[in-house]
């Protein structure tokens, strides 16, 4: 070392280096996990069901054979409440409904077609239960009479229904003539959070009985095939207008 020099401590010499690391940690992302701030209170619902049936009437004679077929959508949102969810419907469509129904009267015989039907189907999804780690849907679509042309000897039209509904009112059990498939329309509560959730769900369902009428006995046939679609997406902001 020459004379006049000042010694630099050797702890100076890593000084920069170090500065220099802990400002490039402070510039680089975050990887802990989003914090509650982060975590969607609200979801974004869209459910389609198909639906293609029939029914049959047999007088000991004159029949009556009918055929329909519909699409039904349902959009709206799911709210976080605590430990349950509150639901809000926007909009419940009706699409590409089609029916016909024959008969083999001999005195009248004829074709009714979707315009000559007085009733349509009527969709409802009541709630989204939680039921342990599941999310079920509870939706029903309400009964018609048929045939349409002999208001004399009609019978409930059973349509579709989930499990958790059932129909518990009727005096048919409807989820104990489901032949195949599934009507338990649910899905993990954890998915949810995850990220959007898109399932598909299918059920054939009949049933057949006698059916005590006026001085005889009739003989009535149903049958349907279903297909539910269904979409949860996640959403960080409550929606404009939810309305339960």
């Amino acid at each position: 070392m020459q004379a006049g020099q000042r010694a630099i401590p050797s702890s100076g010499r890593f000084f920069l280096p170090a500065l220099m690391l802990l400002l490039l940690q402070a510039r680089a992302p975050s990887t802990s996990l989003p914090d509650s701030n982060q975590t969607p209170r609200w979801w974004d619902v869209s459910l389609s069901l198909k639906t293609d049936g029939d029914y049959k009437l047999d007088a000991g004679g004159p029949a009556f054979v009918g055929h329909y077929s519909f699409v039904i959508r349902w959009t709206g949102w799911l709210e976080k409440d605590d430990h349950d969810y509150l639901l809000y419907r926007l909009d419940c469509r009706l699409c590409d409904w089609e029916a016909q129904e024959t008969s083999s009267l001999t005195e009248s015989p004829g074709v009714l077609t979707t315009n000559d039907f007085r009733e349509r189907p009527s969709f409802a999804l009541k709630y989204i239960l939680r039921d342990g780690d599941d999310l079920h849907l509870d939706f029903i679509i309400d009964r018609m009479a048929v045939p349409q042309a002999d208001p004399e000897d009609t019978f409930p039209l059973f349509l579709p229904s989930s499990e958790t509904n059932g129909q518990k009112e009727s005096e048919v059990d409807y989820n104990a003539c489901v032949i195949k498939g599934s009507n338990r329309v649910e899905v993990p509560e954890s998915t949810i959070y995850d990220g959007p959730v898109a399932k598909t769900y299918t059920w054939a369902w009949k049933h057949q009985q006698w059916l005590p009428k006026e001085r005889r006995t009739v003989f009535a046939s149903q049958s349907h095939k279903v297909e539910v679609s269904l979409s949860i997406i996640p959403r960080f902001s409550r929606p404009k207008s939810a309305r339960p």
